[in-house]
């Protein structure tokens, strides 16, 4: 299979998996801290991800045990989850005027945000985008090679 063709399944179980993400994301800050829905909304469609990536983008490559790969596809999506999850909150305290750290941590991890849908879209999507590219690399460099 093409590196073009390989790069567009992945981004299409990227859209889903964005999808996934920012549903959760959303839903889950009405009830719990910022910090903490958006870490769990990164986990749940990393693992969605990971099945449709393992069943449909690299469903050739597929070289060891399934246990093996989604250990090996979280381990290389945490560097682009990080990405995610920092170029996200760091947008968000920057659009919410936050001007202490003690404030953003208790605004992050501490309490409920009521800030728009909108915002919380915009600046989890920016940060979906920046972890992309590390999420492919390290997935047809690593996981599947």
């Amino acid at each position: 299979m093409s590196l073009i063709i390989r790069l567009a399944k992945f981004a299409v179980v990227g859209g889903l998996g964005t999808i996934v993400n920012e549903t959760i994301y959303v839903l889950a800050s009405k009830a719990i801290p910022i910090g903490v829905s958006l870490a769990i909304a990164i986990e749940i469609s990393l693992i969605f991800n990971f099945v449709l990536n393992d069943t449909w983008t690299f469903k050739d490559k597929r070289n060891n045990s399934y246990l093996n790969r989604l250990l090996k596809f979280h381990g290389s999506s945490y560097l682009g989850n990080i990405v995610q999850y920092v170029v996200a909150l760091v947008l968000l305290i920057y659009l919410l005027h936050v001007t202490s750290i003690s404030q953003a941590v208790f605004i992050l991890f501490f309490s409920k945000l009521t800030t728009s849908t909108f915002i919380l879209v915009l600046t989890n999507f920016i940060g979906i985008m920046s972890g992309f590219l590390v999420r492919f690399i390290t997935s047809l460099k690593y996981v599947w090679a």
